[in-house]
């Protein structure tokens, strides 16, 4: 390996152990206690050296992001493995959101927390693959109002439903169902 390589590699893990900092910063605190003095404290550098990686907070909080969703779409190839039919994609694909969610809870949070809104190639390629699977179970596979009206109330439906079980958990009386169960049977019936 020659020097740049080791170099580029270098920057490479620099660049994920500030990425690394953050996140476990967020896990220890929250999001707000998140900034580029306390990760440059933690890794023993001085800001201007965080400041070549990222431009500032938000720039880093958007890597976060994107960084979140190749690892969503990454477990969801994982999981689909075979080739099934668009319904039994849709709750393969919901039940990744959930372990996700609850495997990641501060990176979730920040990838689908209120505010945060960033357009990215990995969402895009998730979003157009769900779209396609929504067509394939419309009435009408042409009726892209129809399957894009579905996409959007699969899209609250879970997202509703993680942040709801995050937040609350749930009610004492339900407590002897299993909250993913309860979630995938939700999926299944707004599929039917």
């Amino acid at each position: 390996m020659g020097y740049k390589e080791r170099r580029q590699k270098e920057k490479d893990a620099t660049r994920e152990k500030i990425m690394n900092t953050a996140l476990n910063i967020a896990i220890a605190e929250d999001w707000n206690a998140v900034t580029i003095r306390k990760i440059a404290e933690k890794i023993e550098y001085a800001p201007p050296i965080v400041y070549e990686y990222f431009k500032n907070k938000e720039d880093l909080l958007d890597e976060l992001v994107h960084m979140g969703h190749r690892m969503l779409h990454a477990q969801y190839r994982l999981s689909k493995k075979e080739q099934y039919k668009a319904r039994q994609s849709i709750i393969i694909l919901s039940v990744c959101h959930w372990d996700f969610a609850f495997n990641n809870k501060k990176l979730y949070q920040l990838m689908f927390g209120f505010g945060r809104r960033v357009p990215s190639k990995e969402t895009k390629k998730i979003i157009d693959e769900v779209r396609f699977l929504f067509r394939e179970i419309a009435y009408d596979a042409n009726d892209v109002e129809l399957s894009d009206e579905l996409l959007m109330n699969w899209v609250c439906l879970i997202h509703g439903y993680i942040f709801s079980t995050m937040q609350m958990g749930l009610p004492p009386e339900l407590s002897h169902f299993t909250p993913k169960l309860l979630f995938i049977n939700a999926v299944k019936r707004f599929l039917n």
